[in-house]
């Protein structure tokens, strides 16, 4: 398991698991399944988002805004938490294919897409705490983000290879007619089972 998701999942556990539960209309269970399947969807895509700029508009963004802290009072960013930052972290990392997305973990987590794509949005900040909480710990720069995030990346390729390569597959779609969204979907929806099992 990779560093980074195993900080993610002990911290999103408890109340802070609970919360999420209650605002998704869920069980614990099939929403600490849903997170466990969006949280690698997550950093794939800030993995193929940071190889523009070299990592270096990641660490602007964690040095401004997401230095970590959010992972101190989880249950509170959750009560609290209108989505808005997380929707435009998504728009800026997945574009176009939120919507892809959020039916491939809908799909394969059984929660529908809306409350997917809901999900994705309340885990996204979080997730860009826990890589701000790394870099200031281990004083990193873009480059060591970028690094950081393909090893995580490539850690939870060699688990799930079908769910991981799906997500890269949406994020190389673009727009011109050649890329299978409905395999795409399958693919995804095919890892994701895998992974929840």
């Amino acid at each position: 398991m990779s560093a980074l998701m195993d900080l993610l999942q002990s911290s999103l556990k408890g109340s802070s698991l609970g919360n999420i539960s209650q605002k998704l209309g869920q069980d614990e269970q099939t929403t600490s399944h849903a997170i466990n399947a969006a949280l690698p969807m997550l950093i794939g895509a800030l993995s193929r988002s940071t190889k523009s700029d070299g990592g270096a508009g990641l660490a602007r963004a964690l040095e401004k805004k997401h230095d970590g802290t959010v992972l101190n009072d989880l249950s509170a960013h959750v009560a609290q938490d209108d989505e808005q930052d997380g929707r435009g972290i998504l728009k800026h990392v997945l574009g176009g294919n939120r919507d892809a997305a959020a039916q491939v973990l809908g799909m394969s987590s059984g929660i529908g897409s809306d409350k997917a794509e809901s999900l994705m949005a309340t885990l996204a900040p979080v997730v860009l705490g826990a890589l701000g909480k790394a870099r200031a710990e281990n004083k990193l720069g873009g480059q060591d983000l970028t690094r950081l995030l393909d090893k995580e990346s490539e850690s939870l390729h060699r688990r799930t290879p079908s769910m991981m390569n799906a997500v890269w597959g949406l994020l190389d779609a673009d727009g011109d007619g050649d890329t299978d969204m409905s395999d795409l979907l399958k693919r995804g929806s095919s890892g994701l089972t895998r992974l929840l099992r």
